[in-house]
């Protein structure tokens, strides 16, 4: 199972044999996940923690992107910015987005815009489920897996035809269209969609010219095909462009007014050959390219004196093979090699353009000590050598012991790092209206981490599960601005430096129950601490206190479902120079909860589903700190066709 199952389709394993009923979810032995291992394993199965959002789910929460997917999920805290194409990023258990590893289908997306990878970008037609992997990663992934993992895997077709079309309209002329098709028949399949997305924005604080939500459409298509060139060779090639037009409206202190613009193209390509043995064993090659656009405009009104434009060209070429061996069936072990060449342009940068190279040896072997009781051991180490900081070893030990049928004990310890971004290294950045330049350093070091987790996950019966999880980040050479020159209104130079070190730990706890066959829930609860260790503060923006709930319904019958979902997050502190002094003072933002309310009714079997809700249903949000989406009411349609393959019949 482990080197012939797909990352997105369920696969029936044979049922165990246990003395006692498995407590397990029947879902565990369906649900195949990848990002913990970098290989095919059923999630009951894994030794590292993982959590999936599965199609069902996110088909469920009505979410319109991969933002929308993780808003309500435990330990993560969404984090919206509407000053250009860094939109939408995400923190996870105390750490900010430029510490998370974002993937799609395993591979490395790219356009971070001042460390964030915007999640708005990622259309939830195209997902089929979402793992998320926390703790430390960088033994597998590399640079940037401090925090942990998310990677995003594309939907496939598995039936002879599928079609699925979809319509939603609300609050501020919200509008989304998108679109599916598919098949599989012999040793094809194949599956396109396309999607079109407008909003005309918002704006949280009419006193100002200043709006907070940006106007803009976007387009999306992607193609997912296929082809067993027999038994034991798979190709397959993924592609997707998107292309995003925003547009909103900034104000500073002086009165003076901004139209600004933000035109950003994405677009990607991957071709991963598959070659499987009977030992049982699997090379699997991996060729990427993804390419980002970013035309970005600030045209003042009545005056010319502060106009900027910039155009931000990212590309990324990745090459990558690992092969998997299992051995005497106890060792599943897996090494590979990876290449990244990266080339940024951008009129921020002092050389006008930079390039980088990396290169990438990592192994693991996933060693089953005892089956009863079962007692996992991973060891794994990557080696990064990269053209502009030099080489990096990142070693992870893993434990998995179930110490009885119900109960899972984990543990992971290791090291990881963030490698500098092209920005902190070569960034020449001026803005004369507020005395200021800042400017990148090519001797900066990369930000590194030790980092540990330890959780139990228990089974109390079957469908109700009580999960709990420690963890733990010591982070040292932070890269940050230069704060000893920092004062307002000055003509200063500021330079990144390796200055800083913080530490986050904290736990989560989380209880899952499925109280029939149409009622289940979920509750969760995250305690944070994280702080500033060389200015003896919080970090920003995180809330010590941080909990979410979920309740679904669906009557089989009648066709109906509904579901509710709340987050609510503690006070958080910022800090900011309000009296002009060079000294920052600490800001409160008081407690929120966003809550979101859907409900849905299949008719003809389900082929026709009419939906409506609202979103942040308590209206939380400011637009200083806290730019969600106001109050937003939706209602659509959906439409699917399934035609099923035709099963084999043995001849007579």
């Amino acid at each position: 199972m482990l080197l012939t199952a797909t990352t997105a389709t369920p696969v029936h394993a044979a049922p165990p044999r246990r003395e006692r009923p498995d407590v397990r979810p029947p879902k565990e032995s369906k649900t195949v996940v990848v990002t913990s291992a970098r290989t095919e394993q059923a999630i009951g199965d894994v030794a590292v923690s993982t959590r999936v959002v599965d199609r069902a789910a996110i088909e469920a929460s009505g979410a319109e992107t991969l933002a929308g997917v993780l808003e309500e999920q435990p330990g993560l805290q969404i984090i919206r910015s509407f000053a250009g194409a860094g939109g939408v990023g995400i923190q996870m258990q105390g750490l900010d987005s430029k510490y998370v590893l974002i993937l799609v289908d395993g591979q490395r997306a790219t356009g971070r815009v001042g460390g964030v990878l915007d999640l708005s970008r990622f259309p939830a037609e195209d997902i089929a489920q979402v793992e998320i992997v926390k703790g430390p990663g960088s033994s597998l992934y590399g640079a940037d897996a401090i925090a942990g993992v998310i990677n995003i895997i594309t939907r496939r077709a598995s039936r002879k035809l599928e079609v699925d079309a979809r319509a939603r309209y609300g609050s501020f002329h919200t509008s989304d269209l998108s679109a599916t098709i598919g098949g599989a028949r012999g040793r094809w399949s194949t599956r396109w969609s396309a999607g079109w997305h407008y909003t005309a924005g918002f704006d949280r604080d009419r006193s100002t010219p200043s709006t907070t939500g940006a106007r803009g459409h976007s387009f999306n298509a992607s193609q997912r095909t296929e082809f067993r060139v027999r038994r034991d060779v798979n190709l397959g090639l993924i592609a997707d462009y998107q292309r995003r037009d925003l547009h909103g409206i900034d104000s500073n202190a002086a009165g003076a007014v901004f139209d600004r613009n933000n035109l950003t193209q994405t677009t990607s390509v991957s071709f991963i050959p598959e070659i499987t043995w009977d030992a049982p064993a699997r090379l699997r090659l991996v060729a990427h390219l993804a390419h980002f656009d970013d035309n970005f405009v600030l045209d003042q009104r009545k005056s010319s004196a502060l106009d900027q434009a910039q155009r931000t060209k990212d590309t990324l070429g990745q090459f990558g093979a690992q092969y998997d061996h299992m051995i005497a069936g106890r060792h599943l072990f897996s090494a590979g090699i990876e290449t990244q060449l990266e080339y940024l342009s951008t009129p921020r940068l002092a050389t006008a353009s930079s390039d980088r190279q990396r290169f990438a040896l990592y192994a693991q072997d996933e060693w089953k000590i005892a089956l009863k009781p079962l007692i996992i051991v991973v060891p794994g180490v990557r080696l990064d050598l990269d053209s502009q900081f030099g080489g990096y070893g990142s070693p992870r030990l893993a434990f998995r012991i179930d110490p009885a049928e119900s109960f899972t004990l984990r543990a992971s310890a290791g090291l990881g790092f963030r490698a500098p971004s092209f920005r902190e290294l070569y960034l020449a950045f001026a803005n004369p209206a507020a005395g200021y330049r800042v400017t990148g350093n090519p001797e900066l070091k990369a930000e590194t981490a030790r980092s540990a987790t330890a959780g139990v996950a228990w089974r109390l019966s079957p469908g109700r599960t009580l999960t709990f999880d420690y963890f733990h980040h010591r982070l040292k050479d932070l890269i940050a601005l230069d704060a000893t020159t920092l004062m307002l209104g000055s003509d200063n130079a500021f330079q990144y430096t390796n200055v800083g070190a913080a530490r986050s730990q904290g736990v989560e706890a989380a209880l899952a129950v499925k109280f029939t066959d149409m009622v289940d829930a979920e509750v969760s609860y995250t305690f944070t601490d994280a702080r500033d260790l060389e200015l003896k503060r919080r970090l920003p923006g995180r809330p010590m206190h941080h909990s979410s709930a979920r309740v679904r319904w669906k009557h089989p019958r009648w066709g109906t479902s509904a579901q509710v979902r709340t987050a609510v997050f503690g006070k958080q502190f910022y800090y900011g120079d309000n009296d002009g002094d060079g000294v920052e003072e600490p800001l409160r933002v008081s407690p929120y909860a966003n809550l979101d309310v859907r409900v849905a009714q299949d008719i003809l079997g389900g082929k026709l589903t009419f939906f409506a809700g609202v979103d942040n249903l308590l209206n939380a949000g400011d637009a200083a700190y806290l730019p969600l989406v106001p109050r937003l009411f939706y209602g659509g349609i959906s439409a699917r066709i399934r035609t099923d393959l035709p099963k084999r019949t043995r001849k007579p």
